[in-house]
């Protein structure tokens, strides 16, 4: 696996997460702080996110960093490391 694959989970992620909540891409970009098309980008794997980004994200949708990142996907990729 490369890096390049990681972020795409993570992109995908943060996808996932704000579809699952019902959230808007323009409500989580004003909960969050982050500009429509940042997030638009990122959730597009276009732009990889650091992890202030994430952290950011992460209180958009009132989720803490472990919620985040406790995902099966990620498991799988730490194993193929």
């Amino acid at each position: 696996m490369t890096s390049h694959e990681f972020n795409k989970l993570i992109c995908q992620r943060i996808a996932q997460l704000r579809k699952e909540r019902g959230i808007t891409l323009e409500k989580l970009a004003y909960q969050s702080g982050i500009s429509k098309g940042g997030l638009s980008e990122i959730e597009r794997n276009m732009k990889e996110p650091r992890a202030f980004t994430i952290l950011k994200i992460c209180a958009g949708l009132n989720i803490t960093m472990s919620e985040f990142f406790g995902f099966d996907e990620l498991e799988s990729f730490k194993e193929s490391l």
